[in-house]
Protein backbone atom coordinates (compact mmCIF):
# COMPACT_ATOMS: atom_id res chain seq x y z
CA UNK A 1 0.00 0.00 0.00
CA UNK A 2 1.64 3.34 -1.05
CA UNK A 3 2.65 5.53 1.93
CA UNK A 4 3.35 9.45 1.41
CA UNK A 5 4.37 12.16 4.14
CA UNK A 6 2.62 15.42 2.72
CA UNK A 7 4.42 18.71 4.11
CA UNK A 8 1.92 21.29 4.17
CA UNK A 9 2.63 24.82 2.80
CA UNK A 10 4.50 26.78 5.46
CA UNK A 11 1.91 29.35 6.55
CA UNK A 12 -0.18 26.47 7.98
CA UNK A 13 1.21 25.03 10.80
CA UNK A 14 2.26 29.07 11.86
CA UNK A 15 -1.82 30.21 12.23
CA UNK A 16 -3.87 29.95 15.60
CA UNK A 17 -4.84 26.62 17.02
CA UNK A 18 -8.25 26.82 16.27
CA UNK A 19 -7.27 28.39 12.49
CA UNK A 20 -4.81 25.39 11.97
CA UNK A 21 -7.17 22.82 12.70
CA UNK A 22 -9.92 24.16 10.73
CA UNK A 23 -6.77 24.00 7.85
CA UNK A 24 -5.75 20.56 8.49
CA UNK A 25 -9.59 19.26 7.95
CA UNK A 26 -10.58 20.76 4.92
CA UNK A 27 -7.17 19.95 3.45
CA UNK A 28 -7.40 16.40 4.33
CA UNK A 29 -11.25 16.74 2.92
CA UNK A 30 -9.81 18.16 -0.04
CA UNK A 31 -7.11 15.31 -0.84
CA UNK A 32 -10.47 12.68 -0.10
CA UNK A 33 -12.73 14.25 -2.70
CA UNK A 34 -9.71 14.55 -5.07
CA UNK A 35 -8.73 11.14 -4.92
CA UNK A 36 -11.94 9.40 -5.40
CA UNK A 37 -12.92 11.45 -8.36
CA UNK A 38 -9.66 9.92 -9.76
CA UNK A 39 -11.49 6.72 -8.25
CA UNK A 40 -8.48 6.28 -5.67
CA UNK A 41 -9.69 5.55 -1.71
CA UNK A 42 -7.99 7.57 0.66
CA UNK A 43 -7.17 4.33 3.27
CA UNK A 44 -4.99 6.51 5.81
CA UNK A 45 -5.11 10.30 6.61
CA UNK A 46 -3.60 11.09 9.94
CA UNK A 47 -1.63 14.54 10.94
CA UNK A 48 1.44 13.79 12.16
CA UNK A 49 2.82 17.13 13.79
CA UNK A 50 3.23 19.58 10.86
CA UNK A 51 2.78 17.03 8.00
CA UNK A 52 -0.27 14.75 6.86
CA UNK A 53 0.97 10.56 6.86
CA UNK A 54 -1.20 9.45 3.58
CA UNK A 55 -2.05 5.84 2.69
CA UNK A 56 -3.48 4.68 -0.68
CA UNK A 57 -4.62 1.37 -2.02
CA UNK A 58 -2.62 2.67 -5.96
CA UNK A 59 0.18 5.31 -6.71
CA UNK A 60 -1.45 9.10 -6.58
CA UNK A 61 1.78 10.89 -6.20
CA UNK A 62 1.09 13.45 -8.56
CA UNK A 63 -2.82 13.45 -7.24
CA UNK A 64 -1.86 14.88 -3.97
CA UNK A 65 0.74 17.18 -5.49
CA UNK A 66 -1.79 18.74 -7.11
CA UNK A 67 -3.78 20.03 -4.11
CA UNK A 68 -3.54 23.34 -2.74
CA UNK A 69 -2.15 23.38 0.61
CA UNK A 70 0.86 20.78 -0.07
CA UNK A 71 4.18 22.13 -0.56
CA UNK A 72 5.55 18.84 -1.04
CA UNK A 73 4.45 15.07 -1.47
CA UNK A 74 6.93 12.52 -0.77
CA UNK A 75 6.57 8.68 -1.43
CA UNK A 76 7.62 6.72 2.22
CA UNK A 77 8.52 3.54 3.49
CA UNK A 78 7.39 3.51 7.01
CA UNK A 79 10.79 1.96 9.53
CA UNK A 80 10.53 0.59 12.98
CA UNK A 81 13.48 0.99 14.99
CA UNK A 82 14.88 -0.07 18.51
CA UNK A 83 18.23 1.40 18.32
CA UNK A 84 20.91 3.36 16.33
CA UNK A 85 22.48 0.39 14.70
CA UNK A 86 19.25 -1.32 13.38
CA UNK A 87 18.19 2.31 11.72
CA UNK A 88 21.45 2.47 10.17
CA UNK A 89 21.19 -1.30 8.76
CA UNK A 90 17.54 -1.24 7.62
CA UNK A 91 17.72 2.02 5.71
CA UNK A 92 21.34 0.83 4.31
CA UNK A 93 19.63 -2.31 2.81
CA UNK A 94 16.90 -0.36 1.28
CA UNK A 95 19.09 1.89 -0.36
CA UNK A 96 22.25 0.23 -1.17
CA UNK A 97 21.39 -0.71 -5.29
CA UNK A 98 20.25 3.01 -5.78
CA UNK A 99 23.60 4.08 -4.69
CA UNK A 100 25.79 1.32 -6.25
CA UNK A 101 28.50 2.91 -8.39
CA UNK A 102 27.21 6.67 -7.72
CA UNK A 103 28.20 9.53 -5.57
CA UNK A 104 25.73 9.55 -2.58
CA UNK A 105 24.94 11.67 0.43
CA UNK A 106 22.34 11.12 3.46
CA UNK A 107 20.45 13.81 4.18
CA UNK A 108 18.45 13.77 7.90
CA UNK A 109 16.08 15.02 9.91
CA UNK A 110 15.22 14.12 13.11
CA UNK A 111 12.19 14.83 15.50
CA UNK A 112 11.92 13.29 19.01
CA UNK A 113 14.06 12.55 21.90
CA UNK A 114 16.80 10.08 20.63
CA UNK A 115 20.22 8.83 22.06
CA UNK A 116 21.42 10.01 18.99
CA UNK A 117 21.67 13.62 16.96
CA UNK A 118 20.85 13.21 12.85
CA UNK A 119 24.48 13.60 12.19
CA UNK A 120 24.80 10.48 13.84
CA UNK A 121 22.27 8.95 11.82
CA UNK A 122 23.97 10.60 8.39
CA UNK A 123 27.28 9.09 9.77
CA UNK A 124 26.04 5.53 10.56
CA UNK A 125 24.34 5.09 7.29
CA UNK A 126 27.22 6.27 5.52
CA UNK A 127 29.76 4.13 6.32
CA UNK A 128 27.44 1.11 5.50
CA UNK A 129 26.82 2.43 2.00
CA UNK A 130 30.27 3.98 1.32
CA UNK A 131 31.78 0.43 0.03
CA UNK A 132 28.93 0.40 -2.86
CA UNK A 133 29.58 3.44 -4.15
CA UNK A 134 31.59 5.86 -5.80
CA UNK A 135 31.82 7.45 -2.67
CA UNK A 136 30.21 10.40 -0.35
CA UNK A 137 29.58 13.90 -2.24
CA UNK A 138 28.03 16.42 -0.11
CA UNK A 139 27.99 19.20 -2.67
CA UNK A 140 27.37 17.63 -5.59
CA UNK A 141 25.83 13.59 -5.32
CA UNK A 142 24.53 11.91 -8.22
CA UNK A 143 21.94 10.59 -5.66
CA UNK A 144 20.35 11.87 -2.03
CA UNK A 145 19.08 9.62 0.56
CA UNK A 146 17.11 11.35 2.20
CA UNK A 147 15.12 10.04 5.89
CA UNK A 148 13.42 11.77 8.38
CA UNK A 149 13.24 10.56 11.84
CA UNK A 150 9.73 10.88 14.21
CA UNK A 151 10.21 9.03 17.69
CA UNK A 152 10.12 5.54 16.66
CA UNK A 153 10.14 5.61 13.35
CA UNK A 154 11.89 6.44 10.32
CA UNK A 155 10.01 7.55 6.94
CA UNK A 156 12.89 6.92 3.98
CA UNK A 157 11.62 9.08 1.27
CA UNK A 158 12.00 7.76 -2.32
CA UNK A 159 9.45 9.74 -5.08
CA UNK A 160 8.79 13.48 -4.77
CA UNK A 161 6.84 15.99 -5.87
CA UNK A 162 6.55 19.47 -5.37
CA UNK A 163 3.04 20.61 -4.22
CA UNK A 164 1.33 24.34 -5.17
CA UNK A 165 1.58 25.41 -1.70
CA UNK A 166 -1.17 28.19 -0.74
CA UNK A 167 -4.27 27.05 1.02
CA UNK A 168 -6.73 24.56 0.86
CA UNK A 169 -10.06 25.39 -1.41
CA UNK A 170 -12.66 26.56 0.03
CA UNK A 171 -11.13 27.91 3.21
CA UNK A 172 -10.82 31.75 1.98
CA UNK A 173 -13.98 31.77 0.32
CA UNK A 174 -16.06 32.09 -2.69
CA UNK A 175 -15.22 34.23 -6.09
CA UNK A 176 -16.81 34.28 -9.69
CA UNK A 177 -13.60 35.11 -12.35
CA UNK A 178 -14.34 36.76 -15.25
CA UNK A 179 -13.00 33.92 -17.87
CA UNK A 180 -11.97 34.28 -21.05
CA UNK A 181 -10.57 31.12 -21.81
CA UNK A 182 -7.30 32.78 -23.13
CA UNK A 183 -4.03 33.31 -20.85
CA UNK A 184 -4.60 35.49 -18.51
CA UNK A 185 -8.00 34.55 -16.96
CA UNK A 186 -6.94 31.15 -16.41
CA UNK A 187 -3.96 31.86 -14.79
CA UNK A 188 -5.42 34.75 -12.66
CA UNK A 189 -8.33 31.79 -11.61
CA UNK A 190 -5.68 29.41 -10.41
CA UNK A 191 -3.50 32.07 -8.42
CA UNK A 192 -6.95 33.46 -6.39
CA UNK A 193 -7.92 29.40 -6.11
CA UNK A 194 -4.07 28.90 -4.51
CA UNK A 195 -5.12 31.45 -1.94
CA UNK A 196 -7.98 28.69 -0.73
CA UNK A 197 -10.71 30.48 -2.89
CA UNK A 198 -12.98 28.41 -4.64
CA UNK A 199 -13.51 29.86 -8.24
CA UNK A 200 -16.66 29.64 -10.82
CA UNK A 201 -16.23 31.16 -14.25
CA UNK A 202 -18.25 33.77 -15.58
CA UNK A 203 -17.95 33.81 -19.47
CA UNK A 204 -19.44 36.26 -21.67
CA UNK A 205 -20.60 35.17 -24.97
CA UNK A 206 -19.62 37.98 -27.32
CA UNK A 207 -20.15 35.91 -30.84
CA UNK A 208 -19.35 32.24 -32.09
CA UNK A 209 -20.13 29.63 -29.99
CA UNK A 210 -17.22 27.77 -31.09
CA UNK A 211 -14.84 30.36 -29.55
CA UNK A 212 -16.78 30.17 -26.01
CA UNK A 213 -16.43 26.17 -26.58
CA UNK A 214 -12.85 26.49 -26.80
CA UNK A 215 -13.20 28.85 -23.49
CA UNK A 216 -15.61 26.16 -21.62
CA UNK A 217 -12.95 23.07 -22.59
CA UNK A 218 -10.10 25.50 -20.89
CA UNK A 219 -12.15 25.84 -17.60
CA UNK A 220 -12.81 21.86 -17.65
CA UNK A 221 -8.92 21.31 -18.21
CA UNK A 222 -8.02 24.07 -15.37
CA UNK A 223 -10.86 22.25 -12.89
CA UNK A 224 -9.52 19.14 -13.48
CA UNK A 225 -6.16 19.45 -12.67
CA UNK A 226 -6.31 21.66 -9.84
CA UNK A 227 -10.13 22.34 -8.65
CA UNK A 228 -11.69 18.38 -8.49
CA UNK A 229 -12.34 19.18 -4.69
CA UNK A 230 -15.38 20.48 -5.25
CA UNK A 231 -17.34 20.99 -8.29
CA UNK A 232 -17.08 24.67 -10.20
CA UNK A 233 -19.83 26.03 -12.34
CA UNK A 234 -19.51 27.44 -15.38
CA UNK A 235 -22.34 30.50 -16.19
CA UNK A 236 -22.47 32.06 -19.31
CA UNK A 237 -23.84 35.61 -20.33
CA UNK A 238 -25.03 36.27 -24.35
CA UNK A 239 -22.93 39.34 -24.51
CA UNK A 240 -23.66 40.15 -27.87
CA UNK A 241 -27.22 42.54 -27.45
CA UNK A 242 -24.67 44.42 -25.44
CA UNK A 243 -21.90 44.89 -28.00
CA UNK A 244 -24.70 45.69 -30.87
CA UNK A 245 -25.85 48.42 -28.36
CA UNK A 246 -21.92 49.74 -28.11
CA UNK A 247 -21.72 49.45 -31.75
CA UNK A 248 -24.70 51.88 -32.16
CA UNK A 249 -24.53 54.56 -29.85
CA UNK A 250 -21.03 54.64 -28.54
CA UNK A 251 -17.54 56.02 -30.71
CA UNK A 252 -15.25 53.86 -31.65
CA UNK A 253 -12.59 55.02 -29.11
CA UNK A 254 -14.62 54.54 -26.75
CA UNK A 255 -15.92 51.66 -27.18
CA UNK A 256 -13.59 49.14 -25.30
CA UNK A 257 -13.63 50.78 -22.31
CA UNK A 258 -17.24 51.14 -22.14
CA UNK A 259 -17.08 47.52 -23.23
CA UNK A 260 -14.80 46.59 -19.67
CA UNK A 261 -17.59 48.80 -17.97
CA UNK A 262 -20.43 46.35 -18.65
CA UNK A 263 -18.70 43.45 -17.83
CA UNK A 264 -18.20 45.14 -14.48
CA UNK A 265 -21.85 45.89 -14.30
CA UNK A 266 -23.44 42.48 -15.50
CA UNK A 267 -20.59 40.51 -12.99
CA UNK A 268 -21.40 42.65 -10.06
CA UNK A 269 -25.29 41.70 -10.33
CA UNK A 270 -24.78 38.38 -10.64
CA UNK A 271 -22.13 37.76 -7.81
CA UNK A 272 -24.09 39.46 -5.45
CA UNK A 273 -27.41 37.61 -6.50
CA UNK A 274 -25.41 34.47 -6.51
CA UNK A 275 -23.24 35.21 -3.01
CA UNK A 276 -19.86 35.20 -3.97
CA UNK A 277 -17.16 37.11 -2.33
CA UNK A 278 -14.91 38.86 -5.15
CA UNK A 279 -15.04 39.69 -8.28
CA UNK A 280 -11.56 38.20 -10.02
CA UNK A 281 -10.09 39.45 -13.40
CA UNK A 282 -7.22 38.94 -14.97
CA UNK A 283 -6.37 42.16 -15.79
CA UNK A 284 -2.06 43.81 -15.89
CA UNK A 285 -1.79 47.14 -15.59
CA UNK A 286 -1.56 48.83 -19.50
CA UNK A 287 -1.55 45.23 -21.36
CA UNK A 288 -4.22 46.97 -23.17
CA UNK A 289 -5.68 49.91 -23.73
CA UNK A 290 -8.80 49.46 -21.40
CA UNK A 291 -6.37 48.38 -18.50
CA UNK A 292 -4.00 51.59 -18.09
CA UNK A 293 -4.51 52.34 -14.61
CA UNK A 294 -6.72 55.79 -15.83
CA UNK A 295 -8.98 53.75 -17.17
CA UNK A 296 -8.92 51.02 -14.26
CA UNK A 297 -10.11 53.70 -11.91
CA UNK A 298 -12.49 55.20 -14.43
CA UNK A 299 -14.19 52.06 -14.91
CA UNK A 300 -14.51 51.30 -11.50
CA UNK A 301 -15.37 54.64 -10.13
CA UNK A 302 -18.26 54.61 -12.45
CA UNK A 303 -19.55 51.70 -12.05
CA UNK A 304 -18.82 51.13 -8.07
CA UNK A 305 -19.53 47.80 -7.90
CA UNK A 306 -20.79 46.36 -4.37
CA UNK A 307 -18.65 43.22 -4.97
CA UNK A 308 -14.18 44.03 -4.08
CA UNK A 309 -12.39 43.57 -7.70
CA UNK A 310 -9.46 41.62 -7.33
CA UNK A 311 -6.41 40.97 -9.84
CA UNK A 312 -4.16 38.58 -9.11
CA UNK A 313 -1.79 39.59 -12.18
CA UNK A 314 -1.83 43.70 -12.45
CA UNK A 315 2.17 43.52 -12.38
CA UNK A 316 2.65 40.38 -14.07
CA UNK A 317 3.87 41.12 -18.08
CA UNK A 318 2.31 38.89 -20.56
CA UNK A 319 5.75 36.72 -20.97
CA UNK A 320 5.66 35.91 -17.48
CA UNK A 321 1.46 34.87 -17.86
CA UNK A 322 2.71 32.67 -20.54
CA UNK A 323 4.94 30.93 -18.55
CA UNK A 324 2.58 30.32 -15.31
CA UNK A 325 -0.06 28.85 -18.22
CA UNK A 326 2.96 26.49 -19.36
CA UNK A 327 3.68 25.41 -15.79
CA UNK A 328 -0.19 25.04 -14.81
CA UNK A 329 -0.80 22.83 -17.65
CA UNK A 330 -3.14 24.72 -19.38
CA UNK A 331 -0.85 26.82 -22.16
CA UNK A 332 -1.80 24.28 -25.39
CA UNK A 333 -5.44 24.94 -23.84
CA UNK A 334 -5.41 28.30 -23.95
CA UNK A 335 -3.51 28.89 -27.39
CA UNK A 336 -6.99 27.43 -28.60
CA UNK A 337 -8.88 30.44 -27.53
CA UNK A 338 -9.29 32.57 -30.41
CA UNK A 339 -8.98 36.41 -29.50
CA UNK A 340 -12.80 37.76 -30.07
CA UNK A 341 -12.40 40.12 -33.16
CA UNK A 342 -12.28 43.45 -32.10
CA UNK A 343 -15.29 45.96 -31.09
CA UNK A 344 -12.57 49.29 -32.25
CA UNK A 345 -9.79 49.68 -34.10
CA UNK A 346 -6.31 49.76 -32.62
CA UNK A 347 -6.48 53.77 -31.79
CA UNK A 348 -8.46 54.03 -28.70
CA UNK A 349 -8.57 56.16 -25.19
CA UNK A 350 -5.98 55.16 -22.74
CA UNK A 351 -7.12 57.74 -20.36
CA UNK A 352 -10.65 58.63 -19.70
CA UNK A 353 -12.82 59.95 -16.92
CA UNK A 354 -15.22 58.50 -14.45
CA UNK A 355 -17.48 61.36 -15.64
CA UNK A 356 -16.82 60.84 -19.22
CA UNK A 357 -17.03 57.43 -18.69
CA UNK A 358 -20.58 57.55 -17.25
CA UNK A 359 -22.20 59.82 -19.92
CA UNK A 360 -21.43 57.91 -22.22
CA UNK A 361 -23.27 54.66 -20.00
CA UNK A 362 -26.03 56.83 -20.09
CA UNK A 363 -26.30 56.93 -23.82
CA UNK A 364 -26.90 52.98 -23.47
CA UNK A 365 -30.47 51.13 -22.56
CA UNK A 366 -29.28 50.40 -18.93
CA UNK A 367 -32.50 47.90 -19.05
CA UNK A 368 -30.46 45.54 -21.43
CA UNK A 369 -27.49 45.16 -18.61
CA UNK A 370 -30.56 44.24 -15.95
CA UNK A 371 -32.01 42.15 -18.96
CA UNK A 372 -28.49 40.79 -19.76
CA UNK A 373 -27.40 39.79 -15.51
CA UNK A 374 -30.80 37.74 -15.21
CA UNK A 375 -30.54 35.79 -18.33
CA UNK A 376 -27.45 33.68 -17.70
CA UNK A 377 -27.00 29.99 -17.89
CA UNK A 378 -25.06 27.84 -14.93
CA UNK A 379 -23.50 24.18 -15.79
CA UNK A 380 -21.43 22.12 -13.99
CA UNK A 381 -17.95 21.78 -15.52
CA UNK A 382 -17.68 18.42 -14.74
CA UNK A 383 -20.73 17.16 -15.62
CA UNK A 384 -21.65 19.32 -18.64
CA UNK A 385 -20.83 19.35 -22.40
CA UNK A 386 -19.32 22.14 -24.59
CA UNK A 387 -22.64 21.99 -26.72
CA UNK A 388 -24.94 22.17 -23.01
CA UNK A 389 -22.38 24.83 -21.69
CA UNK A 390 -22.57 27.03 -24.76
CA UNK A 391 -25.75 26.30 -26.92
CA UNK A 392 -24.94 27.39 -31.04
CA UNK A 393 -26.88 30.13 -32.83
CA UNK A 394 -29.42 29.60 -35.36
CA UNK A 395 -27.41 32.22 -37.42
CA UNK A 396 -24.45 30.31 -37.51
CA UNK A 397 -23.59 27.50 -40.08
CA UNK A 398 -20.59 25.42 -40.61
CA UNK A 399 -20.67 25.35 -44.74
CA UNK A 400 -21.07 27.73 -47.80
CA UNK A 401 -24.02 27.11 -49.15
CA UNK A 402 -23.52 27.51 -53.20
CA UNK A 403 -25.82 29.98 -54.45
CA UNK A 404 -24.50 32.19 -51.43
CA UNK A 405 -22.98 36.02 -51.28
CA UNK A 406 -20.07 36.19 -49.41
CA UNK A 407 -19.22 39.00 -47.25
CA UNK A 408 -15.68 39.31 -45.13
CA UNK A 409 -15.98 41.68 -42.44
CA UNK A 410 -12.24 41.86 -41.30
CA UNK A 411 -10.29 44.90 -42.27
CA UNK A 412 -10.37 45.41 -46.40
CA UNK A 413 -5.64 44.75 -45.69
CA UNK A 414 -6.89 41.34 -44.71
CA UNK A 415 -9.36 40.67 -46.93
CA UNK A 416 -6.59 41.32 -49.81
CA UNK A 417 -4.25 39.20 -48.09
CA UNK A 418 -6.35 36.23 -48.23
CA UNK A 419 -10.01 36.13 -48.76
CA UNK A 420 -12.09 33.10 -49.61
CA UNK A 421 -12.94 32.42 -53.32
CA UNK A 422 -16.13 34.95 -54.37
CA UNK A 423 -15.97 36.49 -51.13
CA UNK A 424 -16.66 40.84 -51.70
CA UNK A 425 -15.34 43.28 -48.67
CA UNK A 426 -18.36 44.30 -46.49
CA UNK A 427 -17.13 48.16 -47.96
CA UNK A 428 -18.41 47.51 -51.37
CA UNK A 429 -21.93 45.87 -50.16
CA UNK A 430 -24.76 48.45 -51.69
CA UNK A 431 -27.40 46.89 -49.13
CA UNK A 432 -30.36 48.60 -50.48
CA UNK A 433 -29.69 46.08 -53.95
CA UNK A 434 -28.70 43.44 -51.60
CA UNK A 435 -30.87 40.49 -53.04
CA UNK A 436 -33.23 39.27 -49.86
CA UNK A 437 -33.44 35.66 -51.68
CA UNK A 438 -30.48 34.66 -51.27
CA UNK A 439 -27.78 33.34 -48.19
CA UNK A 440 -25.83 36.28 -47.44
CA UNK A 441 -22.77 34.62 -45.52
CA UNK A 442 -20.84 36.60 -43.69
CA UNK A 443 -17.35 35.80 -41.91
CA UNK A 444 -14.80 37.39 -39.26
CA UNK A 445 -11.53 35.68 -37.94
CA UNK A 446 -13.21 34.02 -35.65
CA UNK A 447 -17.02 34.29 -35.79
CA UNK A 448 -17.91 37.11 -33.25
CA UNK A 449 -18.25 40.33 -35.34
CA UNK A 450 -20.08 38.26 -38.05
CA UNK A 451 -22.19 36.89 -35.88
CA UNK A 452 -23.61 40.81 -34.89
CA UNK A 453 -23.64 41.57 -38.38
CA UNK A 454 -25.61 38.97 -39.28
CA UNK A 455 -28.47 38.95 -36.49
CA UNK A 456 -28.51 42.51 -38.21
CA UNK A 457 -28.82 41.94 -41.46
CA UNK A 458 -31.58 39.09 -39.91
CA UNK A 459 -33.37 42.05 -38.50
CA UNK A 460 -33.70 44.07 -41.99
CA UNK A 461 -34.94 41.00 -43.75
CA UNK A 462 -32.13 38.97 -44.96
CA UNK A 463 -31.22 35.47 -45.14
CA UNK A 464 -27.86 36.24 -42.75
CA UNK A 465 -25.87 33.80 -41.42
CA UNK A 466 -22.50 33.66 -39.75
CA UNK A 467 -19.63 31.22 -40.34
CA UNK A 468 -19.32 29.61 -37.25
CA UNK A 469 -15.82 29.90 -35.63
CA UNK A 470 -14.51 32.24 -38.05
CA UNK A 471 -12.43 31.82 -41.09
CA UNK A 472 -9.43 29.73 -39.37
CA UNK A 473 -11.97 27.02 -38.39
CA UNK A 474 -13.39 26.88 -41.72
CA UNK A 475 -10.41 26.58 -43.54
CA UNK A 476 -9.22 23.98 -41.00
CA UNK A 477 -12.44 22.04 -41.98
CA UNK A 478 -11.93 22.41 -45.73
CA UNK A 479 -7.94 20.84 -44.61
CA UNK A 480 -9.99 17.60 -43.00
CA UNK A 481 -11.90 16.59 -45.66
CA UNK A 482 -9.13 17.01 -48.31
Amino acid sequence: MPTYLITVAGEIPLRSKKTRSRLYYRLIDNIRRRLARRNITLQVAKVIDAKILVETQVEALQELSRVFGVHRVSEVQVLEFRDLGELAKEIASRTIEHVRDRKFAVRVKRSGRHGFTSLDVAREVGALLKPYSKGVDLENPDIEVEVEVRDNKAYLYSNVAMGPGGLPLGSSGRALVLFSGSFDSPVAAWMIAKRGVEVDFLHYVMGSSEVSRQAFSVARKLSEEWLSSYNPRFITVDFTPLIAEIEERIEWSYRQVVLRALMYMVADKIATELGYNTIVTGEALSQASSQTLANLVAVESAVSPRSIILRPLIGFDKEEIIEYSRRIGLYDYSSRVAETCAIAPTHVVTRISSEKLKSLIERLDVRLVERMAGEYRVVDVFSASPEEAVPGYSEEIDSIPGDSIIIDVRSYEEYKRDALPGAIHLSMVDFNNLPRDKPVVLYCTTGGISLLLARELRGKGFKAYSLRGGLARYRAGLEKTR
